[in-house]
Order: C-alpha cells, then structure tokens, then sequence
C-alpha cells in the first residue's frame, strides 16, 4: 500500500512537472498582449452580426409619439439647428407636464428616423459604441492610471466583460435596437461611465489636461443626472460614497477641484428629481411608498441577479478574471483591506438601479428596466472580484513575507505564469465547448447567436421588407391607412406595433409622425 501511494504521488508530480512544461512552453506564444488582441478580435467580430441586423431595424411607439414634432420640423424645414431647437422645446414641455429626465426627453425627442426612416440602422451602431467605448475607459481609468496595472491584461479584462454583457444581455430589444428605451437608458449608461471615468482622470492628470477633464466632468455630470432616474440615482450614491471616503481618508484636499463637477451633477439630478412633470405622471402610476421601494430592491436585485441572470457565462467571466486580477493587484500598493465593505456596497449599487421604477410604477418587468440593471450588475460585478482577488493576493504576500518568501516569485510582465494560463485557456476552450452546445437548442441564447438565426432564416429580412412597403404606403398621400399585419416578429428588432383601433396611441403617434388622418392594421 505504501508502495501503491508513493508511486500513485509519483505519478501526481511528474503529470503536474509536465503540465508546468507545457505551459510555459504555450506561454511563449499565449502573452497578454496576444490574448488581449485575440479577446478583442473576438468582441469586435461578434459585434458584426448585431450590426448587421439593425440594417432592417425601423422604429416603433415612442419613437413615432414622441419624436413626431422634430420630424415634422424637418420635413417641412430641413434645418439641423430648426430640429435641435424643437428638440429642447419639447423636452422642456415634457419636464413640466411629463417627467423630469430632461435629458433623456431631448434625446427621445430627435431619434435618427427623424432624418429619414433609414437612418434608424444607426440606432444598433450608436448603442453598442457608446456601450463599449464608456466601458472601457472608465474600466481603462480605473485599471491603468488608479492601480497602474498592465494594459495588456486590463484589455483581457475588458474585453471579456464587454463580451459577457452584450453577448448575455437581457432585453437586447429596448437596450439595443428600439431607440427611445435604448436613448433613456443604455445611452444615458454610457454618459455615466464617461463621466466617472473623467473624474478619475482629473484626480490623476495636472495641468491643462486636468482643465478639460474638469469642463469635461462638469458638462457630462449635469446632463448625466438629467437622464433616467435609476442612472441618475445611481450616480448620486457613488458621489456621496466618493465623498465620504475623501473625507475620512483626508483626501478632500488633495482633489477639492473634484467638487466643481459633483456640483454639476448635484444640480442636475435635483432638477431631475424636482421636475413638475414627475408629479403630473405620478398622478396615474401605482408606485410603492419610498421604505418598501428600498426593501423590495434589495430583494429584487437577489432574486434578478443570483436567479436569472448569473448563468453558466457569468460564473466562467468571474473564473476568468481572477489570475488577470491576481497578476494586476501585484502591481499597485493598494492594500485592499475591506473586500465584505466593497461588495456590500457593491450590492447596494445595484439594488438601488430597481428602486425608482418600483417607486413610480411599482415593479421592473420593463425589459429597458432589466437590460441597464443587467449591465450595472455585470460591471459592479467584475469591479468586485478584482477587489476580492486584490484583497486575497495581499494576504498572501503577507504570509509569504512572514516565511520570509516573496509573493511575486516567478511573476514576468510579458507573460502569463502556467497556472494563469492554464486557468485562461481552460475557461475559453470550456466557453468554446458549452456555447455550441448551447446554442444548437436554444438559438437565441447568445445576442450574436439571436441575430444570425433570424439572419440566416429570413425572418429580418421579410421584417424589414414588410415595414419598408408599409412607410411606401405612409408616404403615398393617402389619409386612412389600413396595412396587414407584420408576419415575422424577429427576436432582436420587434418591439411593438400599431393596433386595429385607430385610437390607440401608438396609431395616432404615427399618424402624427407622417402627417395622415388615421390608420390601423387588419385584424389577424
């Protein structure tokens, strides 16, 4: 029996000696620089097909109702600056008589169709590049200039968070291709991140450069907070936690030139919150009392967040970041001493997203509610497990310098040790594997996925044909319209339609936006 267990040891060391072999041997050519290009190949080419479906995106609802006035400015004017002007007028309107969000009711207001209906492809583009570029600078911000780590693998890190958050997205409809619940939320995101992002650059940067990080901080927080109301929340949370722990770590000081912007967004969010338009809306919503709004939000984000949308990807994206993360925490002095502080908060940040729609109408089944939620979390999520893998390298230097070792034994900045690379190369390979087999019964599973199936089949096709010869019929110069109903409903453009009672809002939005007496679709 002992002879069985040193040899069964034997056998353990030598696979584990071989295994070493090969990876140093693989991580000659897997380097951070070469997995950070591949990783960004990877997000960029499964951006394509998304794209390339919105060639057959036209709008819906709101974007009729509400963006009616500016394309009537512009048909009849053709004036940019006429189409701008009618924008701010409206979103002044609706602050009063609507709801407070000024900046996301100019946004709604001048959506692309103004310009022509063609023009509306650009929805998917606008998106999907304020998504990605918001997201990585400030994680570019945070990553590089706050804890200088490699930006080799801060890219990884990116990357697969991008990768993770479109690809994995809920409510991709409203979050990427129906422009009035995209403007609201997921444009009105990337504001925030842009703005964050610059104030971190203007607590770094000196000089002039530090001047236009300011300007740029101040313009972007007042018109941040002046979006929808979860993002402006959201953001009024973090300046006041920011604030808090300047002023307890007598910081303030040092980064008072910080105060100009908060100020600006301060401003902005109490005008968003104290519009007149806020209280003529809730006049006809069934919200929940403010306590019970807090209370249910943290349940929400529970049961949302561990129930539905960590999935197989989510759990492989955490196991992915850990050695990028382990590698980076090595490069900064940061001691990251409060891992349960930042992740409670971490929780409270994005319970506090679910909370003003539960306040005002009581729940958070709006897909656009679910996707900006869903893209909070996955962010606040990736943030955290860096602190946690921070937080666990430093306990293990400090155990390590007590035996009197060090805890960067072996470490090169060019290349990934074996067992990083061997955590790296499993998860992608395990990715590679569970996605086919995902997606082979559930074509819809993954946004790229969704967009080549109804791609391939023909159903964006036909969708796109079947509005395209109902605008014809808009344009005609008849006044009663009646259009048969849509055929195909594909998964990532459909969002709603016009009705059989010509009453209806979005009937009489469109008839508004086209400038035709009535019209309605044919009973099914």
């Amino acid at each position: 029996m002992k002879r069985m267990r040193k040899k069964g040891r034997e056998s353990n060391w030598n696979f584990e000696k071989k295994l070493d072999a090969v990876g140093r041997r693989l991580s000659v050519w897997i380097t951070p620089r070469n997995l950070s290009c591949f990783l960004t190949a990877v997000y960029i080419v499964s951006l394509i097909p998304l794209l390339w479906i919105g060639w057959y995106n036209y709008p819906s609802a709101d974007d009729y109702s509400i963006g009616s006035n500016c394309r009537q400015i512009w048909v009849s004017t053709h004036s940019p600056l006429a189409v701008l002007w009618a924008g701010i007028v409206r979103a002044a309107q609706d602050w009063l008589e609507w709801m407070g969000y000024f900046t996301s009711n100019f946004l709604m207001a001048v959506p692309p169709s103004t310009f022509g209906e063609r023009v509306y492809v650009l929805t998917s583009w606008i998106m999907l590049l304020m998504l990605s570029f918001s997201t990585a600078y400030l994680l570019h911000g945070i990553f590089v200039k706050v804890f200088h780590a490699d930006k080799y693998r801060s890219r990884c890190v990116i990357m697969l968070t991008l990768f993770v958050t479109v690809q994995c997205m809920v409510g991709r409809v409203e979050a990427f291709y129906w422009y009035s619940g995209a403007a609201n939320y997921m444009f009105v995101h990337g504001m925030s991140l842009f703005f964050y992002g610059l104030l971190i650059a203007a607590a770094s940067d000196r000089g002039k450069k530090r001047l236009f990080d300011l300007a740029g901080a101040s313009f972007l927080g007042f018109f941040t907070a002046g979006g929808n109301q979860m993002t402006a929340l959201n953001g009024m949370i973090v300046l006041l936690a920011a604030s808090a722990m300047m002023a307890v770590f007598k910081k303030w000081k040092a980064h008072r030139a910080l105060a100009i912007p908060m100020g600006f967004y301060t401003l902005g969010f109490l005008l968003n919150v104290g519009a007149p338009g806020n209280w003529v809306r809730a006049e006809s919503a069934h919200g929940m009392n403010p306590v019970k709004a807090v209370v249910i939000s943290f349940y929400d984000c529970l049961d949302y967040c561990m129930n539905e949308w960590s999935g197989w990807p989510v759990a492989l994206l955490v196991v992915a970041l850990i050695p990028l993360f382990y590698h980076m925490a090595g490069k900064t002095k940061f001691a990251f001493r409060y891992p349960l502080a930042v992740v409670l908060f971490g929780f409270c940040v994005v319970s506090a997203m679910m909370t003003p729609p539960l306040f005002a109408v009581g729940n958070i089944e709006a897909a656009r509610l679910q996707a900006l939620t869903f893209t909070m979390y996955i962010l606040v999520l990736t943030l955290c497990a860096g602190y946690v893998t921070g937080w666990s390298r430093k306990r293990i230097e400090e155990k390590a310098a007590g035996a009197g070792r060090s805890g960067t034994e072996g470490e090169d900045e060019n290349r990934f040790s074996p067992g990083a690379l061997w955590c790296l190369v499993g998860c992608l390979a395990f990715f590679a594997a569970a996605a086919v087999i995902t997606v082979i019964p559930e074509n819809h599973y993954f946004t790229a996925s969704s967009a080549l199936t109804d791609l391939a089949d023909g159903t964006a096709r036909t969708y796109g044909e079947e509005l395209k010869e109902r605008m014809e019929r808009y344009r005609s110069g008849e006044k009663n319209v009646e259009v048969e109903p849509l055929s195909v409903h594909p998964a990532l453009l459909y969002f709603s339609d016009i009705k059989p009672d010509a009453e209806d809002w979005e009937n009489r939005g469109l008839c508004r936006y086209y400038g035709i007496d009535s019209v309605v679709v044919k009973e099914e």
